[in-house]
């Protein structure tokens, strides 16, 4: 099997220097035959890099390569770091999972840049890279939604078996319930207890714009899943795709823990309060929030003092009794199955088996103990439904250490982009358009790019730089 390397290239003359010898010398290692393709983009319109790596590509399939990969030049891969080109199998495959830029770990959650390697098949599905991304930023997320839409990311879910889900539907839109005051619900969240929901949110882009890093006119707001209002205690999914919790102490001091999810993704979101250490702990599908990966905020989170005590407040479902009637924000619209209260903190293994626990096909409410009735209902729908419950998605990864080359970084820094304009239309266009489904990806991709061949030539004998014009 020969794998064609392939390099979007511009102005990147001493990294080609060092990519060359030291990615030949680790590929030789492994004993994979192979030749580097170069694709250097020599016009003066913005790089485009999804456009490069899908010339070089086709330079690769028409010299006979079986597959490639696609390489940043400025990756260099660790001699026992465990970097696999072998013939991804299974589906692409993500390598450059640790980075020494980032101190060995993700970029973030589903980081599908750096190296990547893809069958001519898996090709043939997603049509490679857009050719619409100019500049910096987009193109290797807008690469693994393609995977991910063909089925070529590694789902996995909560159980393998698909279940019956009984639940309410609330509709955005005047819609929600009520759970009364009672004294077990007073008395529980000034206290050591667990707090968990089975909950599908949706999106309310008619009300509000989905939150993007590059538009500041884009505001920041949170949709109410759980609620005891006052000093609003509870869940929400917001505008920027998370799930967050957020409580009070008794210095009015606020504390927020997020996760991000996807819109119409059944979740099961715990939260555990130790009122003796004074940590809360955030919990999606019975894993605790890392971190690390950009997926959500740090957990355990610290309080101070006391957690804030409740008067005789009721506690509300799909709705924020503390926003106006005419806030965007005003009602959830998704989907509640389950509501669940431990008045302790379930400790890690608990909550991990917490779902093992619980009837899927019938509704429980808030109180465990108690099991108590809800006494108001308002414009929801009672429904149910036999599906899977999703982990989050992620590509077919193995753990490959890379050092990366000193460049200047054209990410984000202090949440704005290096870039700007550019990566910012970027986003919009990914985030608004392709992950709403508004692009037909197989109309924008490897078989659809355009160019100029200028000139190719070998660098080295296993090495081809291509000169194109876009």
């Amino acid at each position: 099997m020969k794998l064609g390397v392939c390099v979007p290239y511009r102005n990147r003359e001493a990294h080609m220097h060092e990519f060359i010898p030291k990615v030949a010398k680790y590929l030789k290692n492994q004993g994979i035959e192979f030749h580097m393709y170069f694709c250097h983009q020599v016009d003066d319109k913005l790089f485009n890099r999804g456009a490069t790596k899908n010339i070089a590509a086709k330079h690769a399939f028409e010299d006979g390569c079986d597959y490639i990969v696609w390489h940043d030049i400025d990756m260099i891969p660790e001699e026992g770091g465990g970097a696999d080109y072998t013939f991804p199998l299974e589906g692409p495959r993500h390598i450059a999972t640790q980075i020494s830029q980032m101190d060995y770990q993700l970029k973030y959650h589903e980081y599908f840049g750096g190296a990547v390697l893809f069958s001519k098949a898996h090709i043939d599905k997603t049509n490679g890279y857009s050719n619409d991304y100019w500049d910096w930023g987009m193109e290797d997320d807008d690469l693994f939604w393609r995977a991910h839409k063909e089925n070529l990311t590694n789902n996995q879910y909560l159980y393998p078996k698909e279940q019956l889900i009984k639940y309410y539907s609330f509709s955005g839109d005047n819609s929600y319930i009520k759970i009364p005051y009672s004294q077990e619900i007073r008395n529980l969240t000034a206290r050591s207890h667990t707090i968990s929901v089975l909950v599908r949110a949706f999106q309310q882009e008619d009300k509000l714009p989905i939150y993007l890093i590059g538009d500041s006119s884009r505001k920041y707001k949170e949709y109410s899943i759980l609620r005891i209002p006052g000093y609003d205690y509870g869940f929400s999914f917001n505008n920027s795709r998370a799930i967050s919790l957020q409580y009070w102490n008794n210095y009015h001091d606020h504390n927020y823990m997020w996760i991000k999810r996807y819109d119409g993704q059944w979740s099961w979101v715990t939260a555990t309060f130790d009122n003796e250490d004074k940590l809360s702990s955030l919990y999606l599908n019975g894993t605790e929030v890392d971190s690390k990966g950009g997926i959500g905020s740090p957990s355990p989170l610290k309080w101070a003092g006391r957690l804030k005590a409740y008067g005789k407040n009721d506690l509300y479902l799909g709705m924020s009794p503390s926003e106006q009637d005419d806030s965007p924000v005003k009602f959830f619209r998704g989907d509640i199955a389950k509501v669940i209260a431990y008045k302790r903190a379930l400790s890690p293994d608990e909550v991990s088996n917490l779902h093992n626990e619980i009837p899927y096909d019938s509704t429980i409410y808030l109180d465990r103990d108690s099991n108590q009735e809800i006494a108001f209902k308002h414009n929801v729908e009672e429904l149910e439904e036999i599906t899977k419950i999703p982990n989050s998605i992620l590509p077919y990864r193995v753990e490959g250490k890379f050092r990366c080359l000193p460049h200047e970084d054209e990410g984000i820094i202090d949440n704005k982009f290096v870039k700007g304009e550019t990566t910012a239309k970027n986003e919009e266009r990914y985030v608004l358009q392709m992950q709403q489904g508004k692009i037909d990806y197989k109309q924008d991709g490897f078989a659809q790019v355009k160019y100029e061949l200028v000139k190719e030539h070998k660098i080295t004998p296993f090495a081809t730089m291509i000169d194109i014009k876009l």
